[in-house]
């Protein structure tokens, strides 16, 4: 049963150290997609980035908790096992909130309406980008090259301009590539409203499974603590139980000689004043 609990209280300091770890992989993975995010917000609804910046935060959290862990922690206190238990109860609620909240941005992401898409795309690639800040035909020439796509619905929303861009043109099929004026015999097709809002469904995807997998590590850690706790306590029930046996038996047994001498010494007394 010793070798059993050493071998409990090292694997959860280990585990401290993992939880420690992975948080910081959760704000480093929460970080990069909120980069990718920021990319297309333009043609997404608002607070797009919100469950990758809770996630961001919430893993930052996380790894100061499990230091406090790691280093301060006796596992066999329960008062600490619980302070830390509800700490990490509402990292894991709040992890689960931002998986539900990409969830729920997953299904509306499409919800924008097509005339916006449009409108955006129609100041993009005017000369007025004062409603748009930098959102201008260089962003949308290097989401052509990223995403094999051309405007919104494809090369035909390019017809009321003089020409089609470069970067609409599939660059394997330059007979010149090392010259921009080669010519271009195949264009991407399609359009790039329905690439970015799957690239953007795709990121949000990511950021739910992100946090399914924090929060369930997170529960097993927290298990693991609280079982390891409550066995450390059973234990010292059952060592102060074996306690007070002892201690019964052995005032039973000094009890017993003492009645022992107290006959010995009445029949003593019984020999002499027979003799």
């Amino acid at each position: 049963m010793a070798q059993t609990l050493a071998c409990l209280y090292y694997f959860l300091s280990g585990g401290a150290i993992v939880i420690g770890v992975c948080s910081i992989i959760e704000s480093v993975c929460a970080s990069y997609l909120i980069s990718q995010l920021f990319e297309y917000s333009f043609l997404t609804p608002g607070n797009i980035c919100g469950p990758a910046i809770m996630l961001l935060v919430m893993g930052l959290i996380t790894c100061l908790i499990a230091w406090c862990i790691w280093k301060f922690v006796d596992f066999t206190n329960r008062g600490q096992v619980i302070i830390f238990s509800m700490a990490l109860m509402i990292v894991i609620i709040i992890n689960m909130s931002a998986g539900i909240w990409a969830l729920i941005r997953h299904e509306q992401v499409d919800l924008l309406a097509i005339a916006h898409h449009k409108h955006v795309f129609e100041l993009a690639v005017s000369e007025n980008h004062t409603d748009l800040g930098n959102i201008n035909s260089a962003l949308w020439d290097q989401i052509h090259s990223e995403l094999h796509c051309c405007g919104i619905n494809g090369p035909t929303d390019y017809l009321s301009k003089d020409a089609v861009p470069w970067s609409c043109c599939v660059t394997s099929s330059l007979t010149n590539t090392t010259n921009s004026k080669g010519i271009c015999i195949t264009m991407y097709a399609r359009g790039c409203q329905y690439v970015i809002i799957n690239r953007i469904r795709s990121i949000l995807l990511h950021i739910f499974l992100l946090a399914l997998f924090t929060v369930l590590l997170q529960i097993c850690f927290m298990t693991c603590m609280l079982c390891y706790e409550r066995t450390c306590r059973e234990r010292m029930k059952r060592r102060k139980k074996l306690i007070t046996l002892a201690q019964s038996f052995a005032q039973a047994s000094k009890d017993l000689g003492t009645n022992d001498n107290i006959l010995n010494q009445q029949s003593k007394y019984s020999k002499i004043l027979i003799t």
